[in-house]
């Protein structure tokens, strides 16, 4: 839409209540016909049109290299390193968790890249449209969390930036702001800074994002792999030391250390599991979100042990245990200010800010944007969801949570538990009882095929139920609470995301032979349906094109006629 347009139409919204409303609600698609608003859809929860289908294969790979490769996953090896665990074991437990982590993202993305839905609709077909809420509502919760996170994160990149221009000045300014609220003054101003300069990324259209991702895969390297190269040379011939500060552990203490160590990254992965098909819909084809299952694993365990090998030289030489980058920035300040430190701390930096801010949208924004809009599909698309969520990130205090609930972090990374049993439930319904077959129409269709008992498939609930039942128990010992078994239970949490998962999809599959459930899908070739949708779309386009040249053609004749002969006809 052009300037002259928007204007136009942003003049009319105030020109009378009934415009004003209609300017605030979102568009829906009118092809099928309907008069009225429908709650079950808007343009953002209807089937994503071929014209956003965008994202290639080196648009997933791509997401997956920037998610990797970057000052987040820098300080994944601190977790598997304070337990006792050696760099090189460390490193077999990050690519055994992220490589699994990469299939669980791929299997997900099938039905995303097939029929262009995202996850809150996806949900639909195993939870029913009402059902559907609680995982909508349970990633929702999450995401925000994690933004907010992330953004701190951010500002503590842009504090580095600002640092490097105004100098010590700004770094030891008085600190105005309690003790209590676990955040000074230089951070909180380097927070507010970051969020107004990566605001406007919440504008872009995801279909468009992918070239912020690709812009985002080709500087990390660059940032990543120059603050790895300084830290090897400074630690060059220093005395070597250890990370940890527990013994080597050994026999089945260091099984279950590794197998807890794999389970702790795909519970860090989970989440971006789940809500993969709001990025997945936007597959050219279907064939490109399988270069995730080589780019998620690959990456995220180089860029974490870029960062373990990092932060063991710099404490060989420093003494100091630097595990997140701005950390490690400002302590190369301390060691080495001067114009040159002062330079390549403020690129660097500036290129971890705009990263933050591209991986955040990718794995928290958007989907918040995609679940949250769900709730309220008159109001809100996928890019207004997306400004409340950085609007409530900051107005949750999230510096005082990062300061004082370390609980409350144990809680986020004991989340997954609650997460993983949706994989469970989604692939074998998909895969197993569907056979890759989903009637699209339905998902928008109270009373369908995915309306259930009142709109809830109690076998979803039922799956989800017994498959986290049984792992509470070790998620409430991580906070003191004594049970019986306790050795038992902590063994079986130290796995619970694999054994969610798990459950959930035995569960699922032993249910869905009480009664009738999806007896026509069972018997159809796969993703028969989906080849269906296809060709009817083909067909459709194929309808367009020809009315339009005849159209076209019309008027070129027409305009072709003199204006007398015209007049006549």
């Amino acid at each position: 839409m052009a300037f002259a347009e928007k204007k136009k139409a942003l003049v009319h919204a105030f020109s009378s209540r009934h415009a004003f409303v209609k300017a605030l609600e979102t568009r829906t698609d009118s092809a099928d016909g309907e008069t009225e608003r429908s709650r079950w859809k808007n343009e953002d929860l209807d089937v994503s049109p071929p014209a956003h289908r965008t994202w290639t294969v080196f648009d997933y790979a791509g997401f997956w290299a920037s998610y990797g490769i970057s000052p987040g996953t820098w300080s994944v090896g601190s977790a598997l390193i304070s337990v006792g665990l050696k760099p090189w074991q460390a490193v077999v437990c990050l690519f055994v968790g992220y490589l699994f982590g990469g299939i669980g993202v791929v299997l997900h993305s099938r039905v995303a890249a097939v029929y262009h839905i995202g996850f809150p609709v996806e949900a639909r077909v195993t939870f029913g449209l009402r059902g559907a809420y609680f995982p909508v509502v349970l990633r929702v919760l999450t995401a925000l969390i994690w933004t907010s996170v992330s953004i701190v994160q951010g500002g503590y990149h842009t504090a580095v930036v600002l640092r490097c221009i105004f100098g010590d000045s700004y770094w030891n300014m008085h600190n105005t702001i309690p003790a209590s609220a676990g955040i000074t003054l230089p951070l909180f101003i380097g927070l507010l800074v970051y969020w107004i300069l990566t605001f406007p990324l919440l504008m872009v259209p995801l279909p468009r994002f992918r070239r912020h991702v690709e812009i985002n895969s080709l500087l990390m390297p660059f940032a990543i792999g120059g603050l790895f190269i300084y830290c090897m040379v400074e630690g060059r011939g220093a005395p070597q030391t250890s990370l940890s500060t527990v013994g080597g552990i050994y026999g089945p203490d260091l099984g279950w250390a590794m197998v807890a160590g794999i389970n702790a990254i795909m519970g860090k992965t989970s989440t971006l599991v789940v809500n993969q098909p709001d990025i997945a819909r936007y597959a050219r084809r279907r064939s490109a979100v399988l270069s995730q299952l080589v780019s998620l694993p690959v990456c995220n365990t180089v860029g974490a042990t870029l960062g373990i090998f990092a932060t063991n030289a710099i404490h060989n030489r420093w003494g100091h245990l630097d595990w997140n980058p701005w950390t490690l920035s400002h302590d190369i300040l301390d060691h080495r200010w001067g114009p040159g430190a002062r330079a390549a701390l403020f690129f660097a930096n500036g290129f971890f800010m705009y990263s933050n801010a591209v991986t955040d949208i990718g794995a928290n924004i958007a989907p918040f944007g995609a679940d949250f809009m769900t709730l309220f599909p008159r109001w809100l698309n996928i890019n207004r969801g997306m400004w409340i969520a950085y609007v409530l990130s900051v107005a949750i205090n999230p510096w005082y949570i990062l300061a004082s609930a370390s609980g409350f972090l144990t809680f986020l990374g004991g989340y997954s538990i609650f997460l993983g049993p949706f994989l469970g439930i989604f692939v074998t319904d998909y895969f197993v009882l569907r056979r890759g077959n989903i009637d699209v129409a339905s998902l928008y269709a109270p009373g369908g095929a995915y309306w259930y008992t009142g709109g809830i498939h109690w076998r979803a609930l039922a799956a989800w139920v017994v498959a986290v039942a049984f792992v509470v128990p070790g998620f409430a010992a991580q906070f003191g609470h004594t049970l019986a078994g306790a050795a038992g239970w902590h063994h079986l949490y130290q796995f619970s995301w694999f054994y969610a998962v798990t459950i959930a999809s035995v569960m699922y599959f032993a249910l869905s032979f009480v009664g009738e459930y999806a007896p026509r899908e069972r018997n159809m070739a796969f993703e028969a349906l989906a080849k269906e949708a296809s060709e009817s779309e083909m067909r459709v386009s194929v309808v367009d094109i020809i009315e339009g040249e005849t159209a076209s053609q019309e008027v070129s004749d027409k305009s072709a006629i003199p204006d007398s002969v015209d007049k006549k006809v």
